[in-house]
């Protein structure tokens, strides 16, 4: 399930839960205006599914087509961050994971989520398309 909140700077989030209940991705920062939140929201869960993914030195990014980044931490667990084309991050994991084969597989289930939510599942209705028009942040 997809949901916004307002978090303690006033700021307007989403997040991501699992069938579960648990948080398995969300904004990674806070906007401004209800709809930016929505349409980064919305930049996730269309491209989200079908982006590829590959293994990055640390967490800044430089993606010329919305992708999914997975990296090793300081701390050395493994960390993503979903990135859209013009390299702004869009989502970021909830946590970190132990291993390689864990992050990778933490994409797979926030990936088969979002398939969920673009069949109508999961409390999700993407923004209207209206609104700014042209590049925009999240083009």
């Amino acid at each position: 399930m997809l949901t916004f909140y307002i978090d303690s700077a006033g700021e307007h989030r989403w997040r991501l839960k699992d069938t579960n209940g648990e948080i398995v991705a969300d904004s990674g920062e806070g906007y401004g205006q209800l709809r930016d939140a929505k349409n980064g929201a919305d930049v996730f869960a269309r491209l989200g599914p079908d982006a590829p993914e590959h293994e990055t030195a640390g967490p800044a990014g430089s993606a010329t087509n919305a992708d999914w980044e997975y990296f090793p931490g300081a701390d050395g667990k493994w960390y993503w961050h979903f990135e859209a084309a013009n390299g702004e991050i869009t989502a970021d994991g909830s946590e970190g994971y132990d291993s390689k084969g864990n992050v990778k597989r933490a994409i797979a289930n926030v990936k088969a989520l979002l398939t969920t939510l673009q069949q109508g599942g999961g409390g999700f209705t993407p923004p209207a398309p209206t609104g700014p028009t042209g590049g925009g942040r999240f083009a």
